[in-house]
């Protein structure tokens, strides 16, 4: 593109920040940006790299930003970026309060704050309050013996009888124990993630006012919100009872793999504690105490993870919004399973909390859920599916390179496990994949050395040939693009009323069909997909006049009755009048 070229999404943005306030209508559903925002998921891992280490970092991301400002996103949430040993690849924290010298240093993020609040966009940071690392100096001290000052600052627990780990519990990385024993204390310790990851003990009050002044800290110095990693896992059962088995007939929960040892128990004393909830108040009122700042939890590895994170969101002394793996199913996508998913969503959160993801750095990409390989699905499914989760009520977080279309790099048979950089991937090896494969830096360009990540010899995990297909350069000019689609709807997205503030309702239009009514004071909008890989018809007669959404390559016409191509959508306003 030349550089004077005045780029066609730039009149887009300007539209998006003047619309980022609601029109004032008393019958209007009461929202903050949070309650429908997208939010686009950055791990500085693999963004991009300034300095040449094969590492991504803050200045890199802050060289990206017109593309991110392209997109049409709301806020920007950063994977974490504090001192740590990069054991798990920062989620295992040394400071909370510093920035690691991989990424950069707090000037730059000071920097890259302030960019992303002048082109009008919001930055969540993540932070990690369930463990620390082993190397954290708390936890140096609680382990060196069973009286000093921070003795109960983590989760101990005498050996069973027969020396033994306490109960059964095990932990989410290994399938194994979540027990480690510490020949100093001659006890155990609790790491529900790795062993250099020791669970801190939210049931002591001065862990909690650490965790306090670390989020004051940081909003003092002007974020708009915390992710809040792992968030149900922060309280487990003071009595450490065993956690009760899973029958054959139990349904595994949420983003579990069948083939995943967790899948024996069900986690109801290890962690999914209720105590959780009431312990977040303080958190909630410090929050509160800075307007536009908003909590985002992440609640996984639930047997019901729409129904708790649910109740993480209930009230008002709870999180603002909760990510849940309603959309982490381990089979083929069908209409039926999606209106299952989306109903009790509706029933759990109604309009508010509820916070939508398919692919991230935990659980994979959008382009490689539902059996994706087996399944075979065409670009038409991920174009139909990208307006599903536009169309959803409430917040969704975007992966990055899932607007590119990206698959997960596919990790090869034979591999070493050293050879991975995610321990879980290591430790699990060749039972389950592992994350590396949604991991892999973003191909910027398919005519340079690393697709533009990395002036380095090589980056720190290797990018697929096939992702040099995805690249954006490739994609930007390209109207008929995934990434030009993500673009086109995420700025239209911005400007409907209805998806803003709406109200949203299920209707039945036919077997195949997912259909959603989105209506508001100013807006009543028709959302209708085909989840099938054969032609739908739809009975549209009862609804009035339709005005199709235009530009955005789905049905463009609509009368009395509507054929749908495979995979196909209608997106249509339909004429005031009462509620269906």
């Amino acid at each position: 593109m030349p550089a004077t070229a005045r780029p066609w999404w730039r009149d887009a943005c300007v539209t998006r920040r003047a619309s980022l306030t609601p029109a004032s209508d008393a019958t209007r559903r009461n929202v903050e940006w949070w309650d429908n925002a997208v939010i686009y998921q950055i791990s500085p891992w693999s963004f991009q790299d300034s300095n040449g280490d094969g590492i991504g970092d803050l200045p890199g991301i802050i060289d990206r930003l017109d593309y991110i400002d392209s997109l049409g996103v709301d806020a920007i949430w950063l994977t974490p970026i504090f001192a740590s040993p990069m054991d798990d690849l920062g989620y295992d924290i040394t400071e909370l309060r510093e920035i690691s010298p991989l990424f950069g240093s707090m000037n730059d993020f000071q920097r890259l704050l302030d960019l992303v609040h002048d082109r009008g966009m919001r930055l969540v940071l993540d932070m990690v309050w369930n463990h620390t690392s082993e190397a954290h100096a708390w936890f140096r001290e609680s382990r060196s013996s069973r009286d000093n000052p921070k003795a109960d600052w983590y989760v101990w627990a005498d050996p069973a009888a027969d020396g033994a780990p306490p109960n059964n519990w095990l932990s989410s990385f290994s399938g194994d124990t979540a027990w480690h024993y510490d020949e100093t204390r001659q006890q155990y310790y609790l790491a529900n993630f790795l062993p250099s990851q020791p669970d801190l003990n939210w049931y002591n009050e001065a862990v909690r006012a650490e965790v306090l002044d670390c989020a004051r800290f940081w909003l003092e110095l002007g974020i708009d919100g915390m992710r809040l990693d792992a968030v149900n896992f922060f309280c487990h059962d003071p009595s450490l009872s065993d956690n009760p088995l899973r029958g054959d007939s139990d349904p595994l929960p949420h983003g579990i793999d069948p083939d995943n040892p967790l899948a024996k128990q069900i986690f109801c004393n290890s962690f999914c504690r209720p105590e959780t909830l009431d312990l977040l108040a303080p958190l909630r009122e410090l929050v509160d105490q800075y307007p536009g700042v908003m909590l985002l939890g992440e609640v996984i590895e639930a047997d019901d993870s729409i129904e708790l994170a649910a109740q993480y969101t209930r009230g008002d002394k709870r999180l603002h919004l909760a990510y849940h793996g309603g959309l982490l199913f381990h089979e083929r996508m069908s209409a039926g399973r999606l209106r299952e998913v989306v109903g009790h969503a509706l029933e759990r959160f109604g309009d508010d909390g509820a916070c939508w993801i398919v692919g991230n750095h935990d659980f994979g990409r959008l382009h490689s859920q539902w059996q994706a390989n087996e399944a075979n699905y065409p670009q038409e499914f991920y174009r139909m599916m990208a307006a599903v989760l536009l169309a959803l009520p409430g917040a969704f977080c975007l992966w990055q390179g899932d607007e590119l279309g990206m698959n997960e790099a596919r990790i090869p048979e034979d591999i070493s496990p050293q050879a991975l950089r995610d321990p879980f991937g290591r430790t699990m090896y060749p039972r389950l994949k592992g994350r590396d494969g949604s991991r892999t830096p973003m191909p910027w360009s398919d005519a340079q050395p690393n697709a533009g990540f990395t002036d380095a010899e090589a980056p720190w995990l290797p990018i697929p040939e096939a992702h040099l297909r995805c690249a954006a350069n490739g994609q930007q000019a390209n109207p008929e693009s995934i990434l030009s689609h993500w673009r086109r709807l995420l700025h239209w997205r911005r400007l409907q009323p209805a998806l803003q503030t709406g109200s949203t309702r299920l209707l039945d239009l036919g077997d195949s069909l997912l259909t959603l009514l989105r209506e508001d004071s100013e807006q009543r909008l028709l959302c209708v997909f085909n989840i099938s890989d054969a032609p739908a018809r739809a009975d549209l007669g009862g609804f009035g006049a339709l005005v199709p959404a235009q530009g955005l390559g789905y049905h463009d016409r609509a009368g009395p009755v509507v054929e749908l191509r495979p995979w196909g959508v209608l997106l249509a306003d339909l004429p005031p009048g009462p509620s269906l």
